[in-house]
């Protein structure tokens, strides 16, 4: 667990020096919970996502970047408030950019970062019948899906092209980037561990949201053949050892 410290740089939070356009620079992204929830698609995160969201509108609006994302648009963020802002000469109090960056990495760094995963094949399905993003279940089978379903990110207006769900949540080394993962099957017992963790800064509630009703992720057993779940265990054997997942 990291240790959280109090911002001192007015450049990096979201209150100060907000720019006039933008108030945040992305949902996952809390300034005042001191928290960077990363969004896996489809890993029922939509009610997390909901207790957790920062005030919008937002520099870059997509829900669900990963880590590496994140961490650069802190960066971005605090460049963005402190371009155009000298008023003074000789020049006083501006930072350098070496300053920025420096503090942009100590607010990753002290901020709880989490995110959740899901069962490959569960998932598999979800994405299937989703109604956002590409829709596939009225124009494909769903076995001609499994043999199609390449990427993490496949059906997603914004692809990241990742292959696995463990790709958000890697930074360029490959190491894992955040203090906690939980598995969505395991959401409610995972809240105390969360709530532990913060100090009883985070405290989340088991809500369901975003339930779609044309679904059968709750019953995934019933849409594979034997073939097409050996395809998705070869395609996400990295998320199915990681996280110890089965069919």
């Amino acid at each position: 667990m990291v240790q959280l410290k109090s911002l001192v740089r007015p450049w990096i939070g979201g209150s100060a020096r907000a720019t006039s356009e933008f108030s945040s620079p992305n949902e996952a992204i809390n300034f005042d919970k001191q928290v960077i929830f990363i969004a896996v698609p489809k890993t029922g995160t939509t009610s997390v996502r909901n207790q957790l969201r920062s005030h919008g509108p937002f520099l870059v609006p997509n829900p669900h970047l990963n880590i590496t994302q994140l961490h650069s648009l802190l960066y971005f963020w605090s460049l963005r408030k402190t371009l155009g802002t000298n008023a003074q000469f000789p020049t006083g109090g501006m930072p350098s950019d070496t300053q920025l960056r420096s503090a942009s990495d100590e607010t990753f760094r002290s901020f709880f970062k989490f995110s959740a995963v899901r069962n490959p094949w569960a998932r598999t399905v979800s994405l299937y019948f989703r109604q956002e993003g590409i829709i596939s279940h009225n124009r494909i089978s769903f076995e001609e899906f499994c043999e199609q379903h390449a990427y993490a990110s496949d059906t997603c207006n914004h692809p990241t092209l990742h292959s696995n769900q463990l790709d958000w949540l890697t930074d360029e080394e490959g190491r894992i980037g955040v203090d906690y993962v939980y598995k969505v099957e395991e959401f409610e017992n995972s809240l105390s561990e969360i709530r532990e963790m913060t100090n009883g800064r985070i405290n989340l509630q088991y809500l369901v949201a975003n339930k779609n009703p044309l679904s059968r992720a709750d019953r995934y057993r019933d849409m594979f053949t034997d073939r097409t779940r050996q395809l998705i265990a070869k395609r996400f054997e990295r998320d199915i050892d990681t996280f110890r997942y089965a069919f």
